[in-house]
């Protein structure tokens, strides 16, 4: 039998190995995982566990076609609900464009999905206002993208979506997508696309 002594000292040792493997298995490894934080005017980045599958609903092309968020597999998406009849919305466009131009390509794609009924009729001469050409923007007339997502309290509503076609987290409201603080989430993200 042990004497007092070794037992106290061979459950300490254990312990500490519990402890250290635990360390660097779970608890130390998660918030490396974890975003940079990201404010939005009125609420922050907010990430999803478990994360969840992005739905398979249609999205219309400016052009008249279909398509859906399965064709950017490979990419992270920024997938962005708005409206022209949504004031926050359309301040927030720009900054949209602008994380495109920065960071847009093979990796990575901004979608502003459009919720205006009339679809194209409405969204190309708002655009064409703004002075918006390199927006990848697609419509979504009928909301199906809305309900698909369970939004239930108005737009202005953005998700991070994986390169494997999860959804990672939202942000409510609107956000200075031109930020540092943007461009930091959108990277933080791009470098775990290759796990």
């Amino acid at each position: 039998m042990i004497g007092g002594g070794q037992s106290l000292r061979t459950v300490a040792a254990g312990a500490t190995v519990l402890l250290i493997l635990w360390s660097a298995s779970g608890a130390a490894a998660e918030p490396e995982d974890n975003p940079p934080r990201f404010q939005g005017h009125a609420f922050p980045f907010t990430i999803l566990r478990p994360a969840q599958q992005a739905p398979t609903t249609p999205l219309h092309t400016l052009s008249g076609g279909l398509t859906h968020l399965g064709r950017f597999a490979g990419k992270v998406v920024l997938l962005n609900i708005w409206a022209t009849w949504c004031p926050p919305c359309v301040h927030e466009l720009p900054s949209l464009e602008q994380l495109q131009a920065a960071l847009g390509g093979d990796r990575f794609t901004v979608i502003a999905l459009s919720v205006d009924e009339r679809g194209a009729h409405e969204v190309l001469p708002f655009l064409d206002g703004l002075g918006l050409r390199g927006l990848p923007v697609y419509l979504d007339p009928a909301g199906r993208m809305v309900d698909s997502l369970q939004i239930r309290d108005g737009l202005l509503w953005t998700f991070v979506i994986d390169h494997r076609g999860r959804v990672l987290g939202y942000l409510k409201g609107i956000a200075n997508w031109a930020s540092p603080e943007a461009d930091a989430l959108i990277r933080h993200y791009l470098d775990r696309a290759g796990d």
